[in-house]
């Protein structure tokens, strides 16, 4: 298990979390309490590029569907980890039942199998079933996001400052938008981020992400 991986680098250096890039989509593994792993959003194009780098980090018991949109590459997924089970959120399932005939498990089973420090958030004001990790790590506390956040994409460890939203977020992500803002503050001011590991673009680590975040909701909404 200590191997290192290639493709999926270690974020922090508790063996807990490791990231992966395909041009400005993220892939994101999560060490189990069994010592197996959950991808969160198996992106296409890393499930044949990764799946060696994967087999020495652990077994993947779990691929997490972040939204109804993370849907492609599934079914390849699928494929080659046949004892992965398939979760998502109860909002995500209508959807990604349709575009990918996939049978997908309720959010339990994997809540059960995190370690210590790991959780799981549903966004509330949301139309797309998105689901968050928050992660306590060390001197972090990080938000692993689908699309809600992204950030400027840059090489593999380096940090952006700022986060940023993507365009198309607000139109087809937001169901109510002073229902989701409220959320977000509540989630704030109860554990101020410092790291953001999203989807889409480069990690985000600044010791203001908290008020930076709270900026960039104002602005949004």
């Amino acid at each position: 298990m200590s191997a290192q991986s290639q493709l999926f680098t270690p974020v922090g250096n508790d063996g807990h979390i490791f990231t992966a890039q395909i041009g400005k989509l993220r892939c994101t593994a999560i060490r189990l309490s069994d010592g197996s792993l959950c991808l969160y959003s198996p992106v296409a194009g890393i499930e044949k590029a990764g799946t060696a780098d994967l087999g020495k980090l652990g077994d993947v018991t779990f691929l997490l569907a972040p939204n109804h949109y993370h849907n492609k590459g599934l079914a390849e997924y699928d494929r080659l980890f046949p004892q992965a089970g398939l979760v998502c959120s109860p909002d995500a399932t209508p959807r990604l039942v349709k575009q990918t005939t996939l049978e997908f498990c309720n959010l339990e089973k994997l809540e059960a199998a995190l370690l210590p420090g790991f959780q799981i958030l549903e966004p509330r004001g949301l139309k797309t079933g998105e689901v968050w990790i928050r992660v306590a790590s060390g001197p972090h506390m990080i938000w692993i996001v689908a699309d809600a956040f992204s950030a400027e994409h840059l090489p593999a460890g380096q940090h952006a400052q700022t986060p940023k939203m993507l365009g198309t977020f607000p139109k087809f992500g937001v169901k109510d938008k002073t229902l989701y803002k409220d959320w977000v503050k509540k989630q704030i001011a109860k554990e101020p981020p410092t790291m953001i590991i999203p989807c889409h673009g480069g990690l985000v680590a600044a010791a203001g992400l908290a008020g930076s975040l709270l900026d960039l909701l104002e602005e949004t909404f």
